[in-house]
């Protein structure tokens, strides 16, 4: 493997502190803007009352060029307001289903710090010599949990550890609010399908919490399993979120 490889495809897992990275607080403009996108995401369609919301986009990023496109959607997609998302058989909750989202709006899309975070993402990955000359396939999901009554959690999909599929998957924290729970667990690929009591300490590669905004982790799939717990509303009044950007990445010379 090339000295210069980065830590997330070497060992399978990295984190960082985006703030940091691109010099920005909480009241960056493009930061303040992406954070507002997640006030009127609509219920999951496929998990109502799972206290999940989300949009998606689809996009195609050239290695060679460093070039980014936003896909369009099919006709009928687009008639919906929706994007395809299509998983094969690595999420056991959606086998071979192909799952209509609500679209990301072309506003959000355009947003600076969005496009400047899949550049960062791209920097951080590593791609043989055959990818490394194909289009490489982006899907942006906007995820939120929310859960506003105490005694009740929202749970990410799957409740498991799991494999994606997509060989690289990037989550930035955009934001956390009076929330409980919602810890990260990375282990060996062995545990794929387990539950995070099933893991010995030995085979828990890394454990941790996000909570600050832009503060990001990656894995590579073929290297690792993961996990992200459920959360819980906190002690205050108003509900509890914990609101993510997710990035993965697939060579389009892939199935996908």
């Amino acid at each position: 493997m090339p000295e210069n490889i980065s830590t997330l495809a070497r060992q399978g897992y990295d984190r960082w502190d985006l703030a940091s990275h691109f010099g920005i607080g909480e009241e960056d403009a493009d930061y303040k803007a992406l954070r507002a996108a997640y006030d009127d995401l609509p219920e999951d369609p496929y998990a109502s009352g799972s206290g999940r919301y989300r949009r998606y986009a689809r996009g195609v990023f050239l290695p060679w060029s460093k070039e980014f496109f936003w896909m369009p959607a099919t006709e009928s997609q687009a008639r919906d307001g929706m994007n395809g998302y299509y998983q094969g058989d690595n999420n056991p909750e959606y086998v071979n289903v192909t799952r209509n989202l609500p679209a990301i709006s072309e506003e959000v899309c355009n947003n600076k710090l969005l496009l400047d975070m899949i550049q960062f993402d791209f920097s951080q990955t590593h791609w043989n010599e055959d990818d490394s000359v194909w289009p490489l396939y982006v899907g942006v999901h906007l995820i939120k949990l929310h859960i506003a009554e105490d005694g009740y959690e929202a749970v990410s999909s799957p409740n498991e550890l799991h494999q994606d599929g997509e060989p690289y998957v990037f989550a930035h924290m955009i934001y956390r609010h009076n929330a409980e729970g919602g810890a990260n667990l990375i282990a060996t690929p062995d545990y794929r399908g387990k539950q995070p009591e099933d893991v010995p300490p030995a085979d828990r590669l890394t454990e941790f919490q996000m909570e600050r905004p832009l503060e990001a982790y990656a894995i590579t799939d073929d290297l690792v399993s993961h996990y992200v717990g459920p959360i819980r509303k906190g002690s205050a009044p108003e509900p509890g979120e914990r609101a993510i950007l997710l990035a993965d990445w697939v060579p389009m010379r892939h199935r996908i």
